[in-house]
């Protein structure tokens, strides 16, 4: 009986942990570094700049399904808030650019590196590293160089080819415990330029749906806040307060979220971009359990 008990006790404690890795989604600033990290139980993203120029993107896949990353949806900013993107995967480095592919794939269980292939000058840093995949954006966390080094240290050591799931979430505890890199959130992007030039008013590119707090979890309280945010000519916001409240720091939550992972064109005069106000909407929706 002893022996069934602790046995139960253990599943369930690597169930609450299987929770706990699945769900994390710690509020981070998105600041300019050389290095940036995801981790959750099915994927793990870490993304480096090596003084040799070089965009380095590693794909730790550990789920059961094949997972494919395309170019187009990888994405990153220069410190003064400059969207950049590269222009192909390279698989090895004998390729060139035009040689490379445009997609990142890895089967199950397994990880793979890539350098990107890019055209623009090479910033020292980037911030805002996303990554879109079906309907997820996944934000990868700005580390520093010994805290990279320790990350990879830890991913070096983990079994990614075991079969078993309480295994795998039982290695990324002890390994990593409560250190849980990046967050990720749902999304809904609108395929529209972010130029004009006419006279256009700001543009929501790129918006989120985030998930409750724990409190507003716990509570099943969920709703929408209004946020009116000030534009500078790049689209970057300067400037995000909320309109109304929603309790259990949702409207926290949603002034953090509009102000550091939505995208925005700004407004246009006569083809001219120019500093303008604009009012994103943010929609928390009332989960029984994580959908990841």
């Amino acid at each position: 009986m002893h022996k069934r008990y602790a046995i139960a006790l253990l599943a369930l404690n690597l169930g609450l942990a299987l929770a706990h890795v699945a769900w994390a989604t710690p509020d981070f600033i998105p600041t300019a570094s050389a290095h940036h990290a995801y981790i959750d139980a099915k994927v793990i993203f870490s993304f480096e700049l090596t003084p040799k120029k070089e965009l380095l993107l590693e794909v730790i896949n550990m789920g059961d399904t094949r997972r494919c990353l395309a170019i187009e949806n990888v994405s990153f900013r220069t410190e003064d808030g400059i969207v950049l993107k590269a222009d192909s995967f390279l698989y090895d480095g004998s390729k060139s650019k035009v040689e490379g592919g445009d997609k990142a794939c890895t089967r199950q269980r397994t990880r793979r590196k890539w350098e990107l292939g890019y055209s623009f000058s090479f910033p020292s840093k980037v911030r805002k590293v996303m990554q879109l995949a079906g309907s997820q954006v996944f934000r990868l966390q700005p580390l520093s160089p010994e805290e990279f080094e320790e990350f990879s240290r830890k991913v070096n050591q983990l079994n990614i080819e075991v079969a078993s799931e309480h295994l795998k979430i039982f290695d990324l505890r002890v390994k990593f415990g409560a250190n849980i890199y990046g967050s990720s959130a749902r999304y809904r992007k609108v395929t529209i330029s972010p130029t004009s030039e006419g006279t256009r008013g700001p543009i929501t590119l790129l918006s989120t749906f985030p998930k409750q707090t724990e409190r507003a979890f716990r509570k099943k309280r969920g709703g929408e806040v209004e946020v009116t945010v000030k534009l500078d000519a790049n689209g970057e916001v300067t400037e995000a307060k909320a309109e109304n409240q929603l309790e259990f720091g949702l409207t926290e939550r949603a002034v953090y979220e509009v102000k550091n992972w939505w995208d925005f064109a700004p407004g246009f005069e006569n083809g001219k971009a120019v500093p303008s106000a604009h009012t994103a909407k943010v929609v928390y929706r009332v989960e029984e359990e994580d959908e990841d």
